[in-house]
């Protein structure tokens, strides 16, 4: 089997031209040397990868290849498998070149491993507002969901979706359904989002708006600002996080960076949904864990979540958490859904 045909999410491109694959289902975490065998696919890759830092236009490999120039970041084709690819200069060693596997298709909402009763939720033509943000660590599949519930909500319920992406990385353009279809923006940096975003609604009012990871001041306050311009626009965003207080402390920092304490007003009236998850090896397949979530309709029995987004009290929504989880394990979210 090919390199390309194997299962891995990281390809790690050493100075010396050596290869180490991370994400290798039985592995773990740990990192596998490319097979001999495998080597010759790697050949010329270092020189491809190089070019198209400086150039737009390089050469991958025999097969079809393609790539999107950013200053930090690149998207990259290299034998019918496309990259996300960052480079790391060692002081002694040289380049080094990160290669994140990106997928070949949007998965399915109800196939990714969430809990059924939060699909169900997360689906329901109620969630037609708000920001509901995806937590997690480094490699946790967070694109994955934010790419599947856009995908989702555009085909049961039509309309079109935008993306602001550093880079692009699901394959989210195109139609969904018979009356969804998604645009898909490539931005170089998220000081640019507002522009975006404003040109964007100048082209017809957007039912969903994904901004891809959360990773700074200017994301964080657009991602809020934008939540509360419309009832009928869901936006989706990704965020770091150990779990999703962290994650809502680390999103509400930023954005009093900007706003203030009008941060805390914008979060109390904007959130819908923080969903937390990871990605754990179980029986060497990796699967999606959902351990946390936290969820905000816009009914008055949700005031007392939102008064505590409002005063900033994030620590106090542990309690929450751990209500609605256990209503979930125990009795399902149907009172959610009325």
């Amino acid at each position: 089997m090919a390199l390309h045909e194997q299962d891995f999410t990281d390809l790690i491109l050493l100075p010396n031209g050596r290869g180490l694959l991370k994400g290798v289902p039985g592995h773990d975490q740990q990192l596998v040397p490319v097979r001999n065998d495998d080597a010759d696919e790697l050949k010329g890759l270092p020189g491809a990868l190089e070019s198209s830092f400086l150039s737009s236009i390089p050469s991958a490999c025999e097969a079809s290849s393609g790539v999107r120039r950013h200053p930090d970041t690149i998207r990259f084709e290299h034998c019918d498998v496309r990259y996300r690819v960052a480079a790391f200069d060692n002081v002694d060693s040289g380049r080094t070149w990160f290669l994140r596997r990106l997928a070949d298709a949007v998965p399915s909402l109800d196939s990714i491993g969430l809990p059924e009763q939060l699909v169900t939720w997360l689906s329901a033509v109620e969630q037609s507002q708000g920001l509901v943000l995806i937590s997690g660590p480094q490699a946790s599949g967070k694109t994955w969901t934010a790419a599947a519930l856009i995908a989702a909500r555009l085909r049961l319920y039509g309309g079109h979706g935008v993306t602001f992406e550093n880079p692009v990385e699901m394959p989210l353009t195109g139609p969904h359904g018979e009356h969804g279809y998604c645009f898909q923006t490539e931005i170089l940096g998220e000081h640019e989002l507002a522009a975006h975003i404003e040109r964007a609604h100048r082209y017809g009012s957007p039912n969903v708006i994904h901004i891809g990871e959360i990773r700074s001041k200017y994301a964080a306050t657009e991602a809020l600002r934008v939540s509360l311009g419309s009832s009928r626009q869901m936006v989706v965003a990704t965020i770091h996080g150990l779990d999703a207080v962290a994650a809502l402390d680390r999103l509400l920092t930023w954005a009093r960076e900007l706003e203030g304490e009008a941060a805390s007003r914008n979060l109390e009236n904007s959130l819908l949904a923080v969903i937390h998850q990871d990605l754990v090896s179980v029986n060497g397949k990796r699967t999606l864990r959902c351990p946390e979530f936290l969820l905000v309709p816009f009914k008055d029995e949700f005031k007392g979540i939102r008064a505590k987004l409002k005063d900033g009290n994030l620590g106090d929504l542990r309690n929450d958490i751990r209500e609605q989880r256990n209503r979930v394990n125990f009795r399902g979210l149907e009172g959610f859904l009325k």
